[in-house]
């Protein structure tokens, strides 16, 4: 393992904010929660079960682990470089899809716009400028987009005994149909795989030596 003195401060500076936005999640999601305790409508089942929840939850760890790793390594695994390109895209198209799609003219509370506007922003940004990457390789598509494809097949299994979908679009029975369903899935893993692809060759392009 490297010394601490070999790593550049510019790297723990920016691990330092890592663990800040992990951090900053973490107090969205104790914001929204002690709210709806409070009124009585925190549901778990529903809650974790929302593909926002689910990859927010996952980037508190990656961003923690990320500064932890600043803080150790003088560059990240490529383990970690993979995992990091998966989430931050997760987190891209949450944004893109709910902003699109499923935001309301009231939903403008601290936990939803750090969870859906600033964090992916940063995860974006981040993965832009920081070049001090591993080269990561394109089964990262495919390790990346299975998440979730097999997320959106175990939310239409369950919606089918529960008579629930998080989101209007996974719904066969508001209007859709199952047809429409298929549609919309296979849309937005396109943007997934897109949004991958473009992942990937930002980190390759940082490989490229001037």
């Amino acid at each position: 393992m490297k010394s601490l003195e070999t790593i550049p401060v510019s790297r723990k500076l920016r691990g330092t904010l890592d663990i800040s936005m992990g951090l900053l999640i973490i107090a969205a999601y104790i914001d929204l929660i002690s709210g709806q305790l409070a009124e009585g409508t925190f549901t778990p089942a529903t809650h974790f079960a929302y593909l926002t929840n689910q990859t927010s939850y996952s980037n508190i760890v990656v961003l923690i682990a990320g500064g932890i790793l600043a803080w150790t390594r003088a560059t990240d695994t490529v383990l970690y470089a993979t995992v990091r390109a998966n989430f931050a895209v997760y987190a891209v198209v949450v944004c893109l899809v709910y902003n699109w799609l499923l935001r309301e003219p009231d939903h403008f509370d601290f936990h939803n716009e750090v969870t859906h506007v600033a964090i992916p922003i940063y995860l974006l940004a981040d993965w832009v400028i920081r070049a001090r990457r591993p080269r990561i390789g394109w089964n990262t598509l495919w390790i990346g987009v299975s998440y979730p494809i097999v997320w959106a097949l175990i939310t239409l299994v369950r919606g089918q005994y529960v008579d629930w979908y998080p989101y209007f679009f996974l719904n066969p029975t508001e209007g859709l149909g199952w047809s429409g369903v298929a549609l919309y899935i296979a849309g937005i893993t396109l943007i997934f795989l897109a949004a991958i692809a473009g992942a990937v060759g930002i980190n390759r392009i940082h490989q490229v030596k001037p």
